[in-house]
């Protein structure tokens, strides 16, 4: 393990961000709750299968799949981040969190509950967990590029 604060501050912000996300979850499906108009809506359904349908019907094998890219990240941030790896550090807590979400539904439920839906435009409807998980990867590719520029500057 290169750096085990780093790796325990990994840990800690992932099982936070987590839990976050799970509470706000069942307090924004709650019926209590509603929202709908021209532009968003929170419109509760259940999900079998992956980003766009993907993999339908197949809870148990996208489980695997998302435990097996938990051990590879974890693997990761065990051998590659340090105390100053700050952003990587919190990004791959929010991307390992939205992971560890809809695994975690998955397993319990057999899907995983989607209720965020833009009425903009024809986009499938989301749940926070994606939010996390598309959210780091948007932010870690700029975080990449910006990187990328510096260096090439000096």
């Amino acid at each position: 393990m290169k750096d085990k604060k780093a790796f325990i501050l990994y840990v800690l912000l992932t099982l936070i961000i987590w839990q976050l996300c799970v509470s706000l979850s069942k307090i924004i499906t709650s019926p209590l709750v509603s929202i709908q108009n021209d532009i968003f809506e929170i419109s509760k359904t259940v999900n079998n299968g992956a980003a766009f349908g993907i993999f339908k019907d197949t809870p148990y094998v996208l489980g695997f799949i998302g435990v097996f890219v938990t051990g590879i990240i974890i693997f990761y941030v065990c051998k590659n981040l340090n105390r100053g790896d700050k952003e990587k550090i919190l990004l791959t807590s929010i991307f390992t969190a939205g992971i560890l979400g809809n695994t975690t539904e998955r397993f319990l439920n057999g899907y995983v509950f989607d209720f965020l839906k833009i009425n903009l435009f024809n986009f499938p409807i989301f749940n926070l967990f994606d939010v996390l998980i598309t959210g780091a990867v948007f932010f870690y590719i700029l975080f990449y590029i910006k990187n990328e520029w510096k260096r090439k500057k000096n």
